[in-house]
This record gives C-alpha cells, sequence and structure tokens, in this order.
C-alpha cells in the first residue's frame, strides 16, 4: 500500500512538473511573442511617420506651386501651416529612431535634407515676392530637383532598413510559435501518458481504500481543465500571431476588416459581431464587416455619443440586464454585449461590438482586444498610405480629383447606394465659350479662371460629394444620397455662383463667365457609371444649344 501510494504522489509530482515546465515554456514563448509583436509595431510606426514626414513635404511644395500660380493667399497660409508643421515631424521621426543609432543617423541626414529643401521653397517665394513668377521660376534650378531625389533617396534607404528589421522580428515571431508548438505537441501527449499512469494507479488504490476515490476525481478532473485551459491558450496564441503576421500582408482597410471577421468568428463561436468604420467626418460610424448572429442587434449608423467605449476609450462589457449602449437594439436587456474601440495615434477608426446571450465569451476579452490593438494599427497605416493615394489622384490645377479618380469613385458610389436603396445625382458643367477666353487672355489666364472655378466649385460641395475636372474645361459633381430635385437647385445655385463670380489675374479683373450643367440622376437616368455619364453629357449638350448658361435635366425619352 505504501508503495503504490508512493508510486502515486511521484506520478502526480512528475505531471505537476511536467505542467509547470509546460505553463512556463508558454509563458516565456508568449512573453517573446509580444516582445516581437511590439517591435513589428514599432518598425510600422516609423514607416508610417516617415511617409507622414512626406507627405508633409508635399503639401508644402503644393501649396508653394498653387501660390506661385494663382497669387492666392490662401496657398501661403497653407504652406506655411504645413513648413511649420516639419519641424514636429522631425522630432517624432528622431525620437521613433533613437534605438537605432544608424537609423538616427539617417533620419538627422534626412533632417537637413528636408530643412535645405524649405530653405530653397522659401527663397523662392522671396524671388516671387520680388520680380514675380517668372524670376521665380528662373531661380528654380538643378540644385532643387537633387534635393528632392537625395529626400526620395534618403527616405527609401530608411524604409528598406526598417522592412529588413520586419523580416528580421517576422523571422523570430515565427520562432516564438514554432516554438509554442513544440512545447504543445511534446508536452501534451507526455503529460497524458503520465495523467493515464496515474489514473491507474489512483483506481488501484480506489479498490483498497474507497475513501480516496473523492480525492482522485478531483484531481483527475483538475488536470483535463488545466490541459484544456493549456490547449486553448496556445491556439488562442497561435491563431493571434497568425493574424498579425497576415494582416501585415492587407492591402486595403475591407481586407483587413474581412482577415478580422472571420479570426473573430472562428474565435468566438456562436456569438455574434460587427466592426463599424469611422466615417472620414467622424460624425458616425458605419457599419462594414459582419459574423454570426446577433443576441442583441445594433444601428447600422453609430453617432459616437451613443457608444460608451467611444466615448471612454476603452473596452466597455454589460452583462444582462446592464446599462448597454444606446446603440444596442432590443432585447438587449437579455443579452451580453461588449464594444471594443478601434483606436491608433490618438485617432478614433470605429469599434468592433460583440453580443450573445451566453456570457461565457467574456473570458475571452483579452484576446479580443489583442486583436482589435492589431487592427487598429493595421488600418491606421492602410489609412494613411490611402491618403497619400489620394494625394496622387489630385488635379493640380484645380485641387480637384482627376478623371481616373472619377471613374473609381463613380463605380465605388453607385454600388454603395444601389446596396442601402439611397439615391445619387451627377452633375457635368462645361464653363461656356472657354476657347474663345483662352485665346483673347491666354493659358496663363486661362488657367487662374479654371483655379478659381475649382476652388468655387469645392467651396459649394459637401464634405461627401465628390467634385472631379473631367478634362479641358469640364467638370463633374458627384452627390450621393441626393434627389435629382435637390441637384437641379444645387446645380442652379453653381450656375448663379459663376455668373456673380469675379476673378482677377495680374492686377486686372477678368470678363465674366457662365457655365452650363448637364444634370443625371440614379437610378431613373442610368444604372451604371457609362450610363449616367452619358445621360448628364446629353444634358449638358442640350443646355449648350439651348443658349448656355443654363442648367438642364436628363431625360429618358430624349435620349431614346
Amino acid at each position: 500500500m505504501k508503495r503504490a501510494k508512493a508510486r502515486t504522489q511521484t506520478g502526480l509530482l512528475v505531471a505537476a512538473l511536467i505542467f509547470v515546465a509546460i505553463g512556463a515554456g508558454v509563458f516565456l514563448g508568449a512573453e517573446r511573442l509580444i516582445k516581437d509583436s511590439e517591435w513589428v509595431a514599432h518598425t510600422n510606426q516609423v514607416i508610417g511617420q516617415l511617409d507622414e514626414l512626406e507627405a508633409g513635404l508635399r503639401d508644402a511644395e503644393s501649396a508653394q506651386r498653387g501660390y506661385l500660380l494663382t497669387g492666392d493667399a490662401n496657398y501661403l497660409a497653407d504652406y506655411r501651416n504645413a513648413r511649420d508643421r516639419l519641424p514636429l515631424a522631425y522630432h517624432r521621426t528622431l525620437s521613433l529612431t533613437a534605438d537605432n543609432p544608424r537609423q538616427n543617423v539617417r533620419a538627422k541626414v534626412l533632417q537637413s535634407q528636408l530643412e535645405l529643401r524649405v530653405s530653397q521653397m522659401d527663397a523662392a517665394l522671396r524671388t516671387y515676392e520680388d520680380g514675380g513668377l517668372a524670376a521665380a521660376q528662373t531661380s528654380i534650378g538643378a540644385e532643387v530637383l537633387d534635393v528632392s531625389t537625395a529626400i526620395r533617396r534618403q527616405k527609401a534607404e530608411m524604409i528598406d532598413a526598417e522592412r529588413k528589421l520586419q523580416l528580421q522580428r517576422a523571422a523570430s515571431s515565427r520562432r516564438s510559435a514554432d516554438q509554442l508548438r513544440f512545447i504543445a505537441l511534446l508536452g501534451i501527449p507526455l503529460g497524458l501518458a503520465v495523467i493515464a499512469a496515474v489514473y491507474w494507479l489512483l483506481v488501484q488504490e480506489v479498490r483498497r481504500r474507497s475513501r480516496a476515490e473523492a480525492a482522485t476525481a478531483d484531481a483527475n478532473k483538475q488536470l483535463h481543465t488545466g490541459l484544456a485551459r493549456l490547449k486553448r491558450s496556445s491556439a488562442d496564441l497561435r491563431s493571434l500571431s497568425r493574424y498579425g503576421s497576415m494582416l501585415q500582408s492587407c492591402v486595403e482597410p475591407a481586407e483587413a476588416l474581412h482577415l478580422t471577421s472571420r479570426m473573430l468568428a472562428a474565435l468566438l463561436q456562436g456569438t455574434g459581431g460587427t466592426i463599424y468604420r469611422m466615417r472620414n467626418s467622424q460624425d458616425h460610424a458605419e457599419a462594414l464587416a459582419h459574423w454570426g448572429e446577433h443576441a442583441a442587434g445594433s444601428a447600422d449608423m453609430v453617432v459616437p455619443e451613443d457608444c460608451w467605449a467611444l466615448r471612454r476609450g476603452q473596452a466597455y462589457t454589460v452583462e444582462s440586464g446592464g446599462l448597454h449602449c444606446a446603440h444596442v437594439a432590443a432585447p438587449a436587456d437579455e443579452a451580453t454585449t461588449a464594444c471594443v474601440p478601434l483606436a491608433a495615434q490618438g485617432v478614433q477608426l470605429g469599434f468592433i461590438y460583440l453580443s450573445d446571450r451566453d456570457a461565457g465569451f467574456l473570458a475571452r476579452m483579452d484576446i479580443v482586444e489583442a486583436a482589435a490593438e492589431q487592427l487598429s494599427m493595421a488600418l491606421s497605416n492602410l489609412y494613411l498610405r490611402e491618403r497619400l493615394r489620394m494625394q496622387s489622384i489630385r488635379e493640380p490645377l484645380t485641387g480637384l480629383f482627376n478623371r481616373r479618380y472619377l471613374e473609381e469613385a463613380m463605380a465605388r458610389e453607385l454600388s454603395r447606394c444601389a446596396r442601402r436603396k439611397l439615391p445619387l445625382s451627377l452633375l457635368i458643367l462645361d464653363l461656356d465659350r472657354f476657347k474663345a477666353f483662352n485665346d483673347v487672355h491666354g493659358h496663363a489666364g486661362g488657367d487662374a479662371l479654371l483655379s478659381g472655378f475649382g476652388k468655387l466649385l469645392q467651396e459649394l460641395s459637401r464634405g461627401e460629394d465628390i467634385a472631379c475636372r473631367y478634362g479641358g474645361e469640364e467638370f463633374t459633381l458627384i452627390m450621393p444620397e441626393t434627389e435629382s430635385e435637390t441637384a437641379m437647385q444645387r446645380a442652379e445655385a453653381i450656375r448663379s455662383a459663376v455668373e456673380n463670380m469675379r476673378m482677377r489675374h495680374l492686377g486686372a479683373e477678368l470678363p465674366k463667365v457662365t457655365v452650363s450643367i448637364g444634370v443625371a440622376a440614379f437610378p431613373g437616368d442610368g444604372e451604371a457609371p457609362e450610363e449616367l455619364l452619358r445621360a448628364a453629357d446629353e444634358a449638358l449638350y442640350r443646355a449648350k444649344r439651348n443658349g448656355r448658361n443654363r442648367v438642364e435635366r436628363a431625360e429618358r425619352a430624349i435620349r431614346a
């Protein structure tokens, strides 16, 4: 009996040591994995800061060119604002690269190059003030191109260095994951074997000692519970590691949201979820990704004041009968809900909403919050990349979107309005007798007129409207969620504003101009971008034939 008891105690001790070793290995591997993830996030911060620094320089250069071309003081104010923001960007870049001496030296070189470029722009402005546009253009020599080329080369060198560091850290993350996998594959079978041996010894002991039966069953249950918890923790860590690695490969926000919804759906089986994204205006959060079935629904559009997580900047969980967020619909009292904010660099990006009749999913909120943090950083980088792309699709003279972006925006907005069963209107605007105006006042006068008209069109557009230069003196205005009657009123307001517009060029006032406008609406005048553009274009030509300086509505009968 004593020998059997000794064997039992020894077996229990070995099992305990095995699980302690497994737990220690998992803990150390997890710590290393988290540290590697933090370094990867740091690399993304450095790359994002370099992109932000370049974007700030582009803003300054664009505003300077706008001022040199138009003489508009607003461009000069924009230039000074962009220039004054650059020192703060220098400081952030130096601070982020302080841990890497080589990158810090490169950052200092980049700072000196950017300061030289700013001094060149300041000198060009002084030359413009003294001698006008021609003198300013003459002062811009090959050294400007050399400095700009050096800036791009230095930035590319720093990004290449960060990419290499990122690859090394990603490899370290994979080694940590392999270590966890090895612990799980080796430790679990060994632990099961020890448990089986201990269980057999306990059964033998139970036959001799009836009072040991309860203790044996309890020990067996604890071992199985610990094993299940360990397996689940290992699986969660592997899923989170794989998810973070895949997020780095996403090329657009929609892909990152889809990846997150699939990961959380597999992680929280039976729990309904929705990912909301903040609009650019920061006035509403829009539901973009769903999975599972909600125990308590939520509105498709949520104002920030209706969500406690957005207001407090931290996760907000409520069990049945608690104080739910205002956006949660009935039967909220019968459900457990959780809202996890998505934020990066002090900017609210949206939130994740979860609901279930069972509060069991709250035990895994730590991994949900970790996934939300990784998603926030990925979305922040993707949005920054998207903003840089937006700069590349702006038309420099007028500041409006170019024709390529028009085609993308038309397809996207038509699809969104069709999905939500909302209207959409399209305006095509053409400056009357622009070629004659150009012949009399020259290309410089024509450019001044186009620039002024583009500025006026932006001022008369809503935040969600999309103003584009279609080509030459033709412009378009996409107005989502706008009925045709409202579009006609807006078009008439634009026509009247152009008629009353006064432009000055080279100290002289330019003659008045007028604009003809064609209006088409979805779905009545077409359901595809080509149909809508053709309908608005025909209405525009009808306005030209009927005397110019007027607004015409597209009509299906006339087109037929």
